[in-house]
Order: structure tokens, then C-alpha cells, then sequence
């Protein structure tokens, strides 16, 4: 009977040990840096999709792009409206005979030889003529935002790379309607940086601070990598007693997939922190 009991508390304190080794390390999966579903703010008819699955696309880079056609027409026209001078030209002239008589009947009503009635009329005459000259300046005004309007329709009928990255799923082939209700056209991540996020109980995250150099084991735990703390959360979570702490992965190469298991030794960690402390006051001194 001793010996069992012997064994049942050999196997207890074993497991005990074990457990808390394993909560020494805390795991979880990386993801990209940056991921997004495009699609376009207008409606339409898919006229061209210019990448694919795996495509690498740089910032500002066009993806694809909704029939616009009608748009292009209403730009010509729009273009035309304000390129028309000759209601201008007709204004400007119309405006500076109307000024010449009114200094002429000025200069005679100062000799005598106009009427007052004759200088107001004169007058009249010049300030409609100025008005609708202002009057043609401001449609062409109107004729020039109208054409920026068009330009700017037939910009919103085009997906544009929000960032550098890759393309992982075209959901969409040409020729396909684009609605409010299915507006999603393809999915592009950022994968030269990579992001991983932990759930850290709240005594281990007390210390932690953004900029902090994290020593990672990725996948099968054959790569490591350093990981830089970018963001500890201010609330932690009461069912859990844990911070979320999301950590920022370099990975220009791409050797690293996003999907893989990243675990994070927080006894090392507090390790390698004191062994920092202790050699920075060992220098103090």
C-alpha cells in the first residue's frame, strides 16, 4: 500500500511540474500583417480582373475594374462643356464695348453734352453686361467640377492595391455582377510582416511594454525568430485573467507561413530580462 501511495504522489507532483512548464510557454498561430477583402463603392458589371491567386501587387497598384463605359462617354462630354470658349469670348467683348461707352457718356456728361438719364443707361448697360460675363465664368466653373465628378465615378469603378502584398483568393471572374449585398471581389495580406497574438496572464504582462524584443519558436519549433511587442491592451479579460498582447514578426523573405503555431516562452523570457538587468548593473558598477 506504501508503495502505491509512493507512485500516485511520484505521478501527482509529476504532473504538477509538468503543468507548470506548460504554462510557462503560451501558443498561438500567425496571421498577416495586414489583411483585406476589396471590392469596389460602386455597382456594375466586372469588365477586367488583372492579377490572380499568389499575384504580388505593390501600393496604388490597379487590380481590377467594373464596365465603365457610360462613364467614359459622360467624360467626353463633360470634357467638351468645359473646353466651350466662345460663350466666354462673346461675354468678354460684349463686357468691354459696354465699358468703353460708359467712360465715353462719362467723359461727355463731364462736358455737358450727355444726359444723366443717357449715363445711367449706360451704366445699366455695363453692369448686365459684367453680370452675364460672370454668369458664363461660373458654368464653365461648374462644367470643370462636373468633369472631376466623372473622373472621380469612373475612379471609384476601379480596386486599387491598399497596400503591398499578395493575392490569396480571386472570388470573382469577369463579366460577374457586383452588388451591395456580394460586393467582395478578391482578398490581398501582408506578409513581410507578420503578426501574432497572445493571451498573457495578467501578472506575466505587467512588465510588458511596446518596442519590447521577443524571442519566438515558430511551427515545429526548429525556427526562431525575434518578435517586437507592438501593442499590450489596457483591459484584460475577466474569464480568462489574460491581456492580449500582439507582437510584430519580420518577415521579409517569406520564410514564414501565416497559419503556423508561435509559442512564446515566458520563463525564458523573464530569464533573459533578468540576466539583462543583472549585467547592466554590473556595468553600473
Amino acid at each position: 500500500m506504501d508503495i502505491i501511495d509512493w507512485r500516485i504522489t511520484t505521478l501527482a507532483l509529476a504532473m504538477l511540474v509538468a503543468s507548470k512548464a506548460a504554462a510557462q510557454e503560451i501558443e498561438t498561430f500567425v496571421e498577416p500583417y495586414r489583411a483585406a477583402a476589396l471590392s469596389t463603392t460602386e455597382t456594375g458589371v466586372l469588365e477586367q480582373i488583372v492579377v490572380e491567386d499568389g499575384s504580388r501587387v505593390q501600393i496604388g497598384q490597379t487590380l481590377a475594374w467594373l464596365n465603365d463605359d457610360v462613364l467614359h462617354a459622360s467624360l467626353k462630354v463633360a470634357d467638351a462643356g468645359r473646353q466651350a470658349k466662345a460663350a466666354l469670348k462673346i461675354a468678354v467683348n460684349e463686357a468691354a464695348i459696354c465699358l468703353r461707352q460708359l467712360e465715353s457718356y462719362r467723359s461727355l456728361r463731364e462736358n455737358g453734352n450727355a444726359t444723366e438719364r443717357e449715363l445711367e443707361r449706360s451704366q445699366s448697360d455695363y453692369m448686365q453686361a459684367d453680370a452675364r460675363l460672370e454668369n458664363v465664368r461660373e458654368e464653365l466653373a461648374v462644367r470643370s467640377l462636373e468633369y472631376a465628378r466623372v473622373q472621380a465615378q469612373i475612379e471609384q469603378k476601379k480596386i486599387r492595391a491598399p497596400f503591398d502584398g499578395i493575392v490569396v483568393r480571386v472570388d470573382k471572374e469577369v463579366g460577374e455582377q457586383v452588388s451591395p449585398t456580394d460586393p467582395v471581389v478578391l482578398h490581398l495580406v501582408q506578409i513581410k510582416t507578420l503578426k501574432a497574438l497572445f493571451s498573457v496572464p495578467v501578472d506575466a504582462a505587467s512588465g510588458l511594454r511596446p518596442g519590447h524584443v521577443l524571442r519566438l519558436s515558430i511551427g515545429n519549433g526548429e525556427e526562431t525568430r525575434n518578435g517586437v511587442i507592438e501593442h499590450v491592451s489596457v483591459v484584460a479579460d475577466a474569464t480568462s485573467g489574460t491581456v492580449s498582447v500582439t507582437v510584430r514578426i519580420p518577415n521579409a523573405e517569406g520564410k514564414i507561413k501565416s497559419g503556423l503555431a508561435c509559442r512564446w516562452n515566458l520563463k525564458q523570457q523573464a530569464n533573459d530580462e533578468n540576466a539583462k538587468r543583472f549585467d547592466a548593473s554590473r556595468r553600473a558598477y
